[in-house]
This record gives structure tokens, C-alpha cells and sequence, in this order.
């Protein structure tokens, strides 16, 4: 029988240990391979395909909405006054609150010759707004086209001492003053009139004035002025031609146009006291 020797059973263990470590490093290695060659792979990808982009056609835009006041507005400026009665009260049923549609609608029921009815949507905007110096001035236009003319100067005050820049309402009140025969009362208030504006149908006003009170000179000077700002007012042009036919009575004062309006702004500041 083979006996291991002190010698022998000493080199054992160590050969164990040799053969242990061995195979642990082996599998060591294996390991690693593995790990080292799973790393390297490389990530798979999914091709992406390529070509010319499609054009994308985008939504048309809905039409836009046109309101009812514009519509409105655009039927009376081309004549069609039933067709903007219409749209204003429509435009008024959207928002019974805003004053503009009813303003309008009541210029637009006087030119129909419907100025009961104008009367009835101005005091509802006085209702909602009482300082609007507007509805005075078109209750004033209202009152003048049914022949109540006391009415008309009343309203058109109020309006004025509202607004002392409303030189429509001035050369309204005028306008009614030269009808009832109070040419010099009319001279002041349009007078003011001009020198607010420009405009051509207040230096008419201001020529008929000046006509009623024997200023023909000056009269002329007023419609020429008015032709000058618009050459198609036939009107003043006619007018013109009447007062370039007729002779100032010698020794009629010039007059002073500046004093007058100024006569007339003093007036005024009496509307401002309420009367007992």
C-alpha cells in the first residue's frame, strides 16, 4: 500500500489549492469573455425610410364675421335705409346696452321721415346715458322736422352746453333761428360755428346769416368760402349767384365775426344757470 510520506501530504493541499485556483481563474476568464463580447455588440436600429417631404395642405380660415352694426352702416351709406334700419336693431337685440346702433337708427328714421318713432329710440338713450349731448342735438333734428321749433332750439341748447365744441348742433340752432326770423341771434351761434370748423354747411349757414342781415359782401365771402372747401356744393353755389345780384345799402358796417361768437359763447354760460 502507497503511503504519503510527511513530505508528500505536505505537497497535497498545495496542489488542491493549485488545481482550485486554476479552475477559478479559468471561469474568471470565461466570465469576462463573455461580458467583454455582450458589450461590443453593437445596438440594432430601425432604418428610418427617406423621400421627399408630402405637402401638407392646411385648413382654409373660417370667413370672418361681419356684425351687424357694420352691416348697418354699409346699407346706409349706399342708400338702402330699410336695409340699416334692419341691421341697427339687430345690432341693438346683441347688446341693447351700446349707444352707437341707437344713435344711428335715429338719424336713419328721420331721413325716412319717421321722426315720432327717432323720438322714442333717443330717449332711450338719454335713459341709459343723460349726458349724451348727441341725443340731444338728434331730438333737436327731430322735433325741427316735425315743426316744433320751440323744442328744437331747447334740445339743441342742452346739447350745447353739453358739448361747447358741437358745431352741429350750433349751426342747426341757427338754421332755426333764420326760420323763425332771428337773423341776428343767428348770425352769433354761427358765427361760432366757424371758427369751430371748417366745414363747408357751416360757412353756408353763416352766408345765409349774413345775407338776412344786410352783410351781402360779407355774405358772398362766406359761400365762396364754402365752394372753396367743397367745388361740388351746389347749394352755396346757388346762393352765390343770388347775393352776387343784390347791392349792399352804402354804409353798412363791416362786421365783426370774432365779436360775434364771442357774444354768442357769453350766452351760453347764461343756459349754464337754471332758470326759476
Amino acid at each position: 500500500m502507497y503511503r504519503f510520506t510527511l513530505d508528500e501530504g505536505s505537497k497535497f493541499p498545495t496542489l488542491v489549492v493549485l488545481a482550485i485556483g486554476a479552475a477559478a481563474f479559468v471561469f474568471a476568464c470565461g466570465h469576462k469573455s463573455a461580458d467583454t463580447t455582450t458589450a461590443s455588440l453593437p445596438a440594432t436600429t430601425k432604418a428610418t425610410p427617406t423621400g421627399p417631404a408630402v405637402p401638407v395642405t392646411p385648413p382654409a380660415p373660417a370667413p370672418p364675421t361681419v356684425s351687424h352694426y357694420k352691416l348697418a352702416v354699409n346699407a346706409w351709406r349706399s342708400g338702402d335705409r330699410d336695409g340699416a334700419v334692419t341691421e341697427f336693431r339687430a345690432a341693438i337685440a346683441e347688446d341693447s346696452s351700446r349707444l352707437p346702433p341707437r344713435l344711428n337708427l335715429s338719424r336713419v328714421l328721420i331721413e325716412q321721415g319717421k321722426a315720432k318713432e327717432s323720438i322714442d329710440e333717443i330717449q332711450l338713450v338719454i335713459a341709459l346715458d343723460s349726458t349724451s349731448g348727441s341725443a340731444y342735438r338728434l331730438l333737436g333734428r327731430a322735433h325741427d322736422f316735425l315743426g316744433q321749433t320751440d323744442s328744437a332750439v331747447a334740445e339743441y341748447q342742452r346739447a350745447i352746453v353739453l358739448n361747447e365744441q358741437d358745431g352741429w348742433s350750433m349751426n342747426n340752432l341757427g338754421l332755426v333761428q333764420i326760420e323763425r326770423g332771428q337773423y341776428d341771434e343767428a348770425l352769433k351761434v354761427l358765427s361760432r360755428a366757424v371758427e369751430l370748423s371748417n366745414s363747408s354747411t357751416f360757412r353756408n349757414s353763416l352766408g345765409l346769416a349774413l345775407e338776412k342781415t344786410g352783410h351781402y359782401t360779407a355774405a358772398a365771402e362766406a359761400y365762396k368760402s364754402a365752394l372753396s372747401a367743397d367745388s361740388g356744393y351746389t347749394r352755396a353755389q346757388t346762393n352765390l349767384t343770388r347775393i352776387s345780384a343784390l347791392t349792399e345799402t352804402p354804409g353798412t358796417p363791416v362786421v365783426d365775426l370774432a365779436a360775434e361768437a364771442l357774444a354768442f359763447m357769453q350766452e351760453v354760460e347764461s343756459w349754464k344757470t337754471p332758470k326759476n
